[in-house]
């Protein structure tokens, strides 16, 4: 039994094209998404591509993306499970009144590093020592970056027009 070759200049399309749709419909059943889904076929193929082997047959390599796919989606919920996350625009439409909600939205205005900061400190209530532990900062390092959070959000305040009380 001579093994399966795998062409290599066209052959990434003519999967597609041949295993595409079922990989897609795999990945929105798992997933509940059509972004996810679209990316997880995605990575698939560039599986395919990196993969050095060739296959037995066809059915070997139809099994093998089918495979992949399933254990990319598996990577993906678990990941999800893991690390939640939340729309932007959903956390400063669940602020009650329009102060918090223009606050929110200057604090979601600065530069990650700052925002992270802010968040860490103000929101959260860690010790400076214990944010920067988790920012893997020093403790100078975090101080200095309270510092220009502070300084940057009171701007983009000053420029939305949101009171600063306590700023």
């Amino acid at each position: 039994m001579q093994p399966y070759e795998k062409k290599t200049c066209c052959s990434v399309e003519a999967v597609f094209l041949r295993y595409g749709g079922m990989l897609y419909r795999i990945a929105v059943v798992m997933l509940q998404s059509t972004h996810d889904a679209e990316d997880v076929v995605q990575d698939t193929l560039i599986r395919y591509m990196e993969r050095k082997k060739g296959f037995h047959d066809q059915a070997h390599e139809k099994a093998w993306l089918i495979r992949v796919t399933i254990n990319l989606c598996k990577n993906r919920l678990l990941f999800a499970r893991k690390h939640p996350q939340v729309e932007l625009s959903q956390l400063t439409r669940s602020y009650e009144n329009a102060e918090d909600r223009g606050m929110m939205e200057c604090l979601l205005k600065l530069p990650r590093v700052h925002r992270e900061a802010l968040l860490l400190y103000y929101v959260m209530g860690y010790s400076i020592r214990e944010a920067a532990k988790i920012l893997q900062v020093t403790e100078g390092a975090m101080k200095k970056r309270l510092e220009r959070g502070r300084r940057k959000f009171k701007e983009i305040m000053e420029q939305e027009g949101v009171a600063e009380d306590g700023i």
